[in-house]
C-alpha cells in the first residue's frame, strides 16, 4: 500500500503480512488514518463521513492512496482539491465513474465510534445501510444516485409552491427508485435478523436481541408482500399531500427510514437507542458489524480484509473476550488492528505482526 500527502502521512509505502497487523501507537499517531486510506479505497470516500478535501495533508493540494490486493488486483484513488477532481483507478484504468469502482477490495471496517449508528440520530442508520448496500446490491447505487436527484428536485418545487403537474413529474420517478430502496434495505434487514441475534447473544453472554427495518411508507393493511413497496409509496405520498405543502418538503419515503435495534427485558422489548447501556449499544454495533461482513463475504467468495480500529477499547472484559474467540474461530481474513497499547492485542493467538505508528511513519 503506498499513501502521499494522505492526512498525516507525507509518503509511506508497506505491505501487510499474510495475516494481518496490529498497529501499535498512542492516540494522534495516525493510525485510525492508516485504516481510514484502507477503507478509502473501499468506497472512496472517508468512513469518518468528512469531505474529501480535508483528507489532503496540510499544506498540499493533492492526495493519492494505492493498493493491491489478493489476486494481483490495484485500486488507486486520488483527489486534487484545488480542482475538486477525484479520480479513481481499477488495474491501472482510470474507472469512467467513481460509483464503478466501488467494492473491489473487499474491506470490513470495525470502529470504536460504530457505538453511534445505534445511538444517534437516523441519518446514521440510513448511511450505514446505504455504503452497505452499495457496495454489496448490484442496483442499489444506481437507485440511490436517482432518488436523491429526484427528491431534490421534487423539494425544490413544493418549496416553490410549483404546481400539481410539476410535482407530479418528479413523483413517479421517485415512488420507483424509493421502491427499490425499500424493498432492498428491508429485505437486507430481515434476512439477516435472526444471524443479528445470534451474534448479539453470543457477544453479550446470551442477552436476546432484535433488529427491525422501520419505513416511513405505512402499510395499507393487506398481507405481508401483497402490496409492494412502490404501491406503498405512492399511495403514502397521496396522504400526506396537504403536509408537504405546508412544510414545502416529501415527508415520507426512503430518506425518512429506520432501523430499530432491540433487547428483550422483563418489561418487554426496549429500544436500545433510548434505553440501552453503553455495552448493549455497542454490542449490537458489533453485531451489525459482523452481519454486514458476512454479506460480503458471501459476496465476494472470500474473506475481507478486516479493520478494527481500537473496538476493544470500551468493552467490557466478558464481551472482549468473547468477540475475541469469535474472531479467531471463524474470521480467517487478514486481520489490521490498532491499539494505543502493546497490551491491548491479544487477537489470533498474539500471532499477529506488530507494527509502532508515530508522526506517520511505521517501525514495524
Amino acid at each position: 500500500m503506498i499513501l502521499r500527502d494522505y492526512r498525516n502521512f507525507e509518503r509511506l509505502e508497506c505491505e501487510f503480512p499474510e495475516a494481518g497487523v496490529a498497529i501499535i501507537g498512542p492516540n494522534g499517531s495516525g493510525k485510525t488514518n492508516l485504516l481510514e486510506a484502507i477503507c478509502y479505497l473501499e468506497v472512496f470516500r472517508s468512513f469518518r463521513g468528512v469531505r474529501d478535501r480535508e483528507l489532503v495533508r496540510f499544506g498540499q493540494t493533492v492526495f493519492r492512496v494505492e493498493g493491491e490486493v489478493e489476486g494481483g488486483m490495484s485500486v488507486a484513488a486520488a483527489y486534487d482539491r484545488s480542482q475538486r477532481i477525484k479520480k479513481v483507478e481499477v488495474d491501472a484504468l482510470e474507472v469512467e465513474r467513481v460509483s464503478a469502482g466501488i467494492g473491489s477490495v473487499g474491506v470490513a471496517a470495525f470502529r470504536l465510534d460504530d457505538a453511534e449508528i445505534v445511538r444517534g440520530g437516523p441519518t446514521l442508520r440510513r448511511r450505514f445501510l446505504d455504503i452497505a448496500l452499495s457496495v454489496g446490491v448490484p442496483d442499489y447505487l444506481p437507485a440511490l444516485q436517482r432518488y436523491r436527484s429526484l427528491l431534490s428536485q421534487r423539494n425544490e418545487a413544493l418549496r416553490r409552491g410549483g404546481s400539481n403537474d410539476e410535482i407530479e413529474a418528479w413523483t413517479e420517478g421517485l415512488v420507483e427508485a424509493g421502491g427499490v430502496l425499500t424493498e432492498r434495505r428491508a429485505t437486507w434487514v430481515s434476512e439477516g435478523a435472526e444471524r443479528y441475534a445470534d451474534y448479539y447473544a453470543r457477544i453479550s453472554g446470551g442477552d436476546s436481541a432484535g433488529l427491525r427495518y422501520s419505513a416511513s411508507i405505512a402499510s395499507d393493511g393487506g398481507p405481508e408482500g401483497a402490496v409492494s413497496w412502490e404501491d406503498r409509496f405512492r399511495s403514502a405520498l397521496e396522504r400526506t399531500g396537504e403536509r408537504e405543502r405546508r412544510q414545502g418538503m416529501t415527508v415520507v419515503g426512503p430518506h425518512r427510514d429506520e432501523i430499530r435495534f432491540e433487547v428483550e427485558a422483563p418489561e418487554g422489548p426496549r429500544d436500545l437507542r433510548s434505553y440501552g447501556s453503553s455495552g448493549q449499544q455497542r454490542t449490537a454495533a458489533l453485531a451489525l458489524r459482523l452481519l454486514e461482513a458476512d454479506r460480503l463475504r458471501e459476496r465476494l467468495g472470500r474473506e475481507p480484509l478486516y479493520l478494527l480500529d481500537d473496538v476493544f477499547a470500551e468493552l467490557d472484559e466478558g464481551r472482549s473476550d468473547r468477540l475475541f474467540r469469535l474472531f479467531e474461530s471463524e474470521r480467517g481474513g487478514q486481520v489490521i488492528l490498532t491499539a494505543p497499547k502493546a497490551g491491548d492485542v491479544g487477537l489470533m493467538g498474539g500471532k499477529l505482526a506488530r507494527w509502532r505508528l508515530r508522526n506517520g511513519r511505521i517501525i514495524a
